[in-house]
């Protein structure tokens, strides 16, 4: 009898999707936080703990060529990188959103904007300073758990892009 009265009132009151909108301007903010914490993360800790805060336990990184990675194979790469220079900027807006009742689909673009010195006249003159744009594409799926939303994977759709910015002659 209860199944009944619980499939009945499922029926009365269908699931409906929250408003794009706000999902997106949720997701965004916490995209700007990963962005920002990214550039200041200084230790293992901080990594660790930033993943358990806004990632599932089980999630998975899928880079463009299809590999897989779970969380214990990605930290690795994500702690190598505590050691290499921070870039100058991070951001990861939204392209695209899609809302389904098992959580959300986002299409982003992380931006990483450095600059360097080009000792190898890749961009130009040798010696000359660049300031460059790598542009990645992911999809990412984010999931609700216990009413906050945590990105459940990352799957890069392709291979990054760099642009090239104004050049400065190096000191």
């Amino acid at each position: 009898m209860t199944g009944v009265l619980l499939l009945t009132m499922t029926l009365l009151h269908p699931w409906t999707p929250p408003s794009t909108f706000d999902v997106q301007t949720e997701l965004q903010g916490l995209y700007d936080e990963i962005s920002q914490a990214t550039l200041q993360f200084v230790t293992e800790s901080d990594v660790d703990v930033f993943h358990d805060v806004l990632f599932t336990d089980d999630w998975v990184f899928i880079d463009a060529t299809g590999h897989r990675q779970t969380w214990p194979q990605a930290r690795e790469r994500a702690i190598q990188a505590l050691a290499e220079p921070h870039p100058e900027a991070l951001t990861q807006p939204i392209q695209k959103l899609s809302v389904a009742a098992d959580g959300v689909t986002v299409l982003a673009d992380m931006k990483t904007v450095r600059t360097i010195v080009d000792n190898e006249g890749k961009y130009g003159r040798k010696g000359d300073s660049h300031t460059l744009t790598e542009t990645t594409t992911f999809r990412d799926r984010w999931v609700k758990v216990s009413d906050k939303w945590k990105m459940k994977s990352r799957e890069q759709v392709k291979a990054p892009t760099v642009s090239v910015g104004k050049t400065d002659r190096a000191a």
